[in-house]
């Protein structure tokens, strides 16, 4: 299993509970995340591992709750045109709740019927179906979507994104 982390600030306290664990940070945003998924690949093929995406994300209303850790399952780039927009599905892979995200590049995009935004979850699936990895994204709910960033629970959402990842190492 390999865990994915845009920032090493994600990363950090999984990593201090599981130092053994395969960790790369993969930088903030889909260009980053997707280069460093290649490089990966063409280090050592990705094909029939799990790989991990982990970190924090927005919310767009009440159905998640700040401070609570889900698993996305449904996810698209909805600041694309419609006509260009591709929806990736996947099965759950953990008893977290599942919900539907939007992969943006800044935030505070309109909700197009998502419970979260992130910035690298799209990638993620996009390269999975390139690639043939098994792709599980977990994010914890640091804010509401259009706070402020000095409103952001940062540190709360961090603890609980490393608990539930320790819960399914």
């Amino acid at each position: 299993m390999l865990y994915l982390f845009p920032t090493g600030l994600e990363a950090k306290r999984f990593s201090e509970l599981h130092p053994n664990r395969r960790v790369v940070i993969s930088g903030v945003g889909m260009a980053a995340t997707a280069a460093t998924l290649a490089r990966l690949n063409a280090r050592h093929p990705l094909a029939g591992e799990v790989v991990v995406l982990a970190g924090i994300a927005g919310t767009y209303g009440e159905e998640c709750e700040v401070g609570g850790v889900v698993e996305v399952v449904r996810e698209s780039v909805v600041e694309l045109p419609e006509r260009f927009r591709e929806e990736y599905s996947v099965e759950p892979y953990t008893s977290l709740k599942p919900v539907a995200s939007n992969t943006v590049s800044g935030c505070g995009a309109e909700s197009c019927g998502a419970d979260i935004e992130n910035m690298e979850g799209a990638t993620l699936f996009a390269m999975s179906t390139a690639m043939g990895f098994r792709a599980v994204q977990i994010r914890a709910i640091s804010n509401r979507v259009g706070e402020g960033f000095e409103r952001w629970h940062i540190e709360q959402a961090l603890e609980a994104l490393a608990e539930s990842l320790s819960e399914i190492v």
